[in-house]
């Protein structure tokens, strides 16, 4: 693994590296809430042997990034730096170039691929934050969207039970014990998983790009429910639907995760 630092609107970015001595495609990992990339390095070791260079940056407000733990300057923003982190994966490597997200990372790559319809050959979403678990009613819904206007970046504790993570306990303790993890959530950032998932699910039958869209059906964080309404509506021919009975949110992190990962992979294999 390298680690590098990446600049965008006078905002710099922390990253990760993992290149093999041979590889013929580009993953670019989208990381979630409270967490950074470190965290997805047995992920990125396995493609890398499947073929591909894994790279990807801690988002704004997480890991070592720039920004207050928990803040965020807005989705619009985030699929701003994507777009131009993807734009210099492709001049770096001229190679095709897979994205994958997960929970967080996986709503905002869902409306990244509706709203901005990237060139990339395929996207992996895992878990995605369309319809947060135990989330705020319709009242505080309307509130959070007023306030988060006025207060965008007072923070507010998550309130996740990090046990409901993965049924591995090394992984929850690994999890509790990393230094860079954190619990917070701005308004702004919370108001926009709302709001960008509800339009993601809004619009899934415009979906154009080769997606596979894989949900534990025991996850407390992102709701199944959410990747459910989105499969229904999303075209067949772009999006392949895969649950996992009785898995928690992080599927690479469950002890059954070298079958989801091989899985991903075998998908993969069979988009052109």
């Amino acid at each position: 693994m390298n680690e590098f630092y990446w600049s965008f609107q006078q905002t710099r970015f922390h990253g990760n590296s993992w290149v093999p001595a041979n590889f013929n495609r580009v993953m670019i990992i989208i990381h979630g809430i409270g967490e950074h990339l470190g965290r997805y390095a047995h992920v990125a070791e396995y493609f890398t042997t499947q073929g591909f260079a894994v790279v990807g940056i801690d988002h704004y407000g997480h890991g070592l990034s720039d920004g207050k733990r928990g803040a965020s300057k807005g989705y619009e923003f985030t699929f701003d730096y994507l777009s131009a982190f993807l734009q210099h994966i492709k001049d770096t490597y001229h190679l095709p170039v897979v994205m994958y997200g997960h929970s967080m990372g996986g709503g905002i790559l869902m409306s990244y691929l509706l709203k901005r319809k990237p060139a990339i050959q395929a996207a992996v979403v895992s878990a995605p934050a369309l319809i947060v678990a135990d989330g705020p009613g319709t009242v505080l819904k309307s509130m959070l969207k007023v306030l988060s206007k006025v207060v965008p970046n007072f923070t507010i504790k998550q309130g996740l039970d990090i046990n409901k993570i993965s049924h591995d306990p090394k992984q929850v303790t690994k999890f509790e014990q990393d230094p860079l993890r954190h619990d917070k959530l701005s308004l702004r950032l919370a108001n926009d998983m709302i709001q960008y998932g509800a339009w993601s699910i809004a619009h899934a039958d415009e979906l154009k790009i080769p997606t596979l869209l894989i949900h534990g059906t025991a996850d407390a964080f992102t709701a199944v429910e959410g990747s459910r309404s989105f499969a229904g509506k999303a075209p067949k021919q772009w999006l392949t639907y895969r649950e996992w009975e009785g898995m928690y949110h992080e599927l690479h992190n469950e002890p059954e995760n070298r079958e989801v990962l091989s899985f991903i992979s075998g998908w993969l294999s069979n988009v052109n």
